[in-house]
C-alpha cells in the first residue's frame, strides 16, 4: 500500500492487472514490483493523479506509456 507524505492511503491498484502500451494498440503486462518501483522516481503529486485516473478506469500516461486496468474479456 503506498501512502502519501502525510500518511494518507492512496489509490491501490495491486489487485488489478495493469498494462501498458507505447501506441494504444499493442498492450503488454507490467508487474506490480515494476510499477511499484517506477512510481517511486515520480513526484507524489503525479502518483496521486496517476492512480487516480487508472483507477477510475481511464487511460494515464506517465514516462512515454499507456497505462491501464486490463479489460476483462
Amino acid at each position: 500500500m503506498r501512502t502519501d507524505s502525510y500518511h494518507i492511503e492512496m489509490d491501490n491498484l495491486s489487485r488489478f492487472p495493469i498494462e501498458r502500451s507505447g501506441d494504444l494498440e499493442n498492450w503488454e503486462d507490467v508487474s506490480q514490483e515494476e510499477l511499484d518501483a517506477l512510481l517511486d522516481k515520480v513526484d507524489e503529486l503525479k502518483v496521486k493523479n496517476f492512480l487516480a485516473v487508472v483507477r477510475g478506469g481511464s487511460l494515464s500516461r506517465l514516462e512515454g506509456y499507456f497505462y491501464r486496468i486490463r479489460p476483462r474479456s
